[in-house]
């Protein structure tokens, strides 16, 4: 029997939907707005199972084509989940975890009972289909242009935090031993950024700033951003290094393997493994 066109219109906007919600996860902690502790690690998760997913793209063809759901589509999407359930469970924690879990366990327990039928909404496979290779689009096209504008939009932001520490220091004569409070007040405004950190140094400080990557952006790396008046930036790795070592050293050895200008004057770059 043919499909109705409601029913395919249907399935057009859910898979529409589908994509977009997958798109703005993706893209969340680079866009302006306050801080949200869910940003990066939902973002990270919806890389990651749009990368793994493209393992499920032929089984997604196959199913299309069949118009039967296997019991091999679930074992395969069923690993997919539990490794971005382990992904949420190592960077934000058992709760982010067994939530990722508990929905895949509601969607099996829809899903499996309909895997006897002669058909299929075609809608989930439609999805194993098309949605991989978005979220691989994605990260190709987008992973330089969403970084630097997320990098630009929080340097264009700090003007207030370093406008108000060399307030301080012309009205007291030295800048502030430190800025810890309950408070933070000076906000970066950006979903995947939660503070600026300040750091004095003698006569000098730093303001600096941990800038979400995505997966395929060098891989594994960290990126951090510091602002430093008289360009003597110094962003070692390892607080032990801070304590043990002299100043020379530290600044000959600070752990990075990349560094670059920011785009603004005395903002620098560092990349981190």
């Amino acid at each position: 029997m043919r499909p109705r066109r409601g029913t395919i219109a249907l399935h057009v906007i859910l898979l529409t939907g589908t994509a977009a919600l997958l798109v703005l996860v993706m893209l969340y902690p680079y866009l302006p707005g306050e801080y949200d502790p869910l940003a990066v690690p939902l973002s990270t998760m919806a890389q990651l199972v749009g990368l793994i997913g493209l393992l499920l793209v032929p089984v997604g063809i196959v199913w299309l084509i069949s118009g039967r759901a296997g019991i091999a589509s679930v074992i395969v999407m069923t690993l997919v989940v539990l490794v971005a359930t382990l992904f949420a469970w190592l960077t934000s924690g058992l709760l982010l975890g067994a939530l990722t879990l508990a929905a895949w366990a509601v969607a099996l327990s829809r899903w499996v009972p309909r895997l006897k039928e002669r058909r299929f909404a075609p809608v989930v496979p439609l999805c194993l289909v098309v949605l991989p290779p978005i979220a691989l689009l994605v990260q190709l096209l987008m992973r330089a242009p969403m970084t630097e504008f997320s990098r630009n939009s929080v340097i264009a932001n700090s003007g207030e935090i370093v406008g108000d520490i060399e307030r301080h220091r012309a009205q007291y004569g030295r800048y502030p031993d430190s800025l810890t409070a309950v408070n933070k007040d000076y906000q970066p405004y950006a979903a995947g950024i939660e503070q600026y950190h300040y750091v004095q140094r003698g006569n000098s400080y730093s303001v600096f700033f941990a800038q979400p990557r995505f997966l395929l952006d060098d891989f594994g790396a960290r990126e951090y951003v510091m602002y430093d008046p008289r360009d003597e930036h110094m962003m070692p790795s390892h607080a032990v290094w801070v304590l043990l070592w002299s100043q020379d050293r530290i600044r000959a050895q600070q752990g990075w393997y990349a560094m670059g200008d920011a785009g603004s004057p005395h903002w620098k770059y560092f990349l981190f493994d």
